[in-house]
């Protein structure tokens, strides 16, 4: 099969993704995987399609399964592990999903969200100090990265370290003032810590904010 008629197909599939006609676009990209003169690189990217595809139409194991074979024909694919590490963490495999995760943290060592994630891993695994380790690596990347300031904060809760679990969800507030749940969290830290006055401040303000945010979502949707 010439470049072109390759290209055609890839065009045509993505159109047809864009429509939102799911059969038809799986269909479109089965068409690369069979082809025996396909790149290699171009098969495992049909395969990310198809897998992302069947997610979306709620197929987890077949989704799992097309990423497998993506993975398989080419085993450098940031994106293969990644999404494989993903639904290792849906599933609650966090020893698996850390294992995915690590490898493609070894093709792309400074994306933060790999770092963070690696990060939630452990803290699930109940292993702090590897937790707050990855997080730490993600902020050095970028010290304004609020999901991992954020996850780092209720660690060091867990931790009883206190005080840089106010000082990262201090920092939190002040990079997103509309993050509620960062509120609560610090309301219910200063509870602990005896600062009744500022506890009330901070969960009367995480409320407010929180019903700000679901009428905002829910606005026009209902009495139609």
């Amino acid at each position: 099969m010439s470049e072109q008629e390759i290209s055609d197909i890839m065009v045509e599939a993505y159109n047809y993704q864009k429509v939102g006609d799911t059969s038809s676009a799986i269909a479109s990209w089965q068409k690369l995987i069979t082809v025996s003169d396909c790149p290699k690189d171009i098969k495992s990217n049909a395969l990310l399609n198809i897998g992302d595809l069947h997610f979306k139409e709620g197929s987890t194991d077949l989704a799992i399964e097309s990423i497998q074979k993506a993975l398989e024909i080419n085993p450098n694919s940031s994106e293969a592990l990644y999404c494989l590490g993903y639904f290792a963490q849906e599933k609650e495999d966090f020893e698996k999903a850390i294992n995915y995760l690590k490898k493609a943290l070894e093709i792309n060592p400074n994306d933060t969200g790999l770092l963070n994630n690696i990060g939630n891993c452990f803290d699930r695994l109940h292993n702090s100090k590897k937790a707050i380790f990855y997080y730490n690596q993600a902020i050095k990347l970028d010290n304004n990265y609020i999901s991992a300031i954020y996850n780092r904060a209720n660690v060091y809760l867990k931790m009883a370290e206190f005080d840089k679990s106010l000082k990262d969800l201090t920092q939190v507030i002040e990079l997103d003032p509309t993050f509620y749940q960062a509120y609560f969290n610090r309301g219910t830290l200063y509870k602990r810590l005896g600062k009744d006055l500022l506890s009330k401040r901070d969960m009367k303000h995480s409320k407010r904010l929180a019903k700000k945010d679901i009428e905002t979502k829910y606005d026009g949707k209902f009495g139609q």
